[in-house]
């Protein structure tokens, strides 16, 4: 688990000292690794009692963990950005490690409990629809493409008012999976809405934590994001995490032992054929 991945990934639902305990953390990590509670607390201008609050709000079980991570981080943490005069080599590397650390962080955050539970709705729904915009909507056609080759009935489409008529015609018996990294963009709340009134069970794939659309969803998959940095601009690890999540939800449904998907590859292979 990357402490600063973690802190990212709760920091839009953060109060205003909280956020303070956040900033300073993630730009004095190195200072804050050997301080006490009480010397972090008066830096940030908070009680020692709102420093402990904080670690338990991003999931750690006391400041203990969080000055662990802190000495971890710093370790771990070798790449900062990308700079104009890194060779092509050295930018690769920093791409794979920002990308892997965002795997990991991901792996870390995954309740098996719940990806279980959600394992089970998929494949006792009758149909089961992806919905997701924007720069979402790529791991949602991908994972439309991967169910399509199980025995679950699967449909999406990238037009945002044809997900709103599906959403529509959706019921309890059925199931959405959701993908958005925000978690709090308007139109996918508002088929989230939808999806509610129809008592419709909700699996969502989402950056951050205690967002608007996270409360509207009965399953949720943290997929955290890394940045580079490159002439003040970030630039994200989305995709990987996301569609790390997909991939399970797909595996775990074609393996699991209440699935017959034996027929439904044979069926495939029969039609990818006719293509070769």
């Amino acid at each position: 688990m990357y402490l600063e991945s973690v802190i990212q990934t709760n920091y839009p639902s953060m109060t205003k000292k909280e956020k303070k305990i956040a900033d300073y953390l993630l730009n004095h990590s190195e200072e804050a690794k050997n301080q006490s509670i009480s010397t972090i607390a008066e830096i940030c201008g908070v009680a020692e009692s709102t420093v402990f609050l904080f670690s338990k709000k991003i999931g750690l079980t006391g400041f203990k963990e969080l000055t662990v991570l802190l000495s971890s981080d710093s370790k771990k943490k070798v790449f900062e950005g990308i700079y104009e005069e890194d060779s092509i080599q050295a930018i690769t590397e920093k791409v794979i490690e920002t990308s892997t650390q965002s795997l990991e962080t991901t792996r870390s955050l995954i309740d098996f409990q719940q990806l279980e539970q959600a394992v089970d709705v998929l494949i006792n729904s009758k149909k089961v629809a992806l919905f997701a915009l924007g720069g979402s909507s790529p791991i949602a056609l991908d994972g439309y493409h991967k169910f399509l080759r199980s025995p679950l009935e699967v449909e999406f489409t990238v037009d945002y008012h044809m997900q709103l008529l599906n959403a529509g015609r959706l019921g309890k018996e059925h199931c959405a999976v959701i993908v958005s990294h925000s978690g709090r963009n308007s139109d996918m709340l508002r088929i989230a809405d939808i999806l509610n009134k129809n008592k419709v069970p909700i699996i969502l794939i989402t950056g951050f934590n205690n967002t608007s659309l996270v409360k509207k969803a009965d399953y949720t998959f943290i997929a955290t994001t890394e940045e580079l940095t490159y002439k003040d601009i970030g630039i994200y690890t989305r995709r990987l995490p996301q569609m790390l999540i997909m991939d399970l939800l797909f595996t775990l449904v074609m393996i699991s032992d209440k699935t017959d998907s034996i027929p439904s590859l044979d069926k495939i292979q029969d039609a990818m054929h006719f293509t070769k």
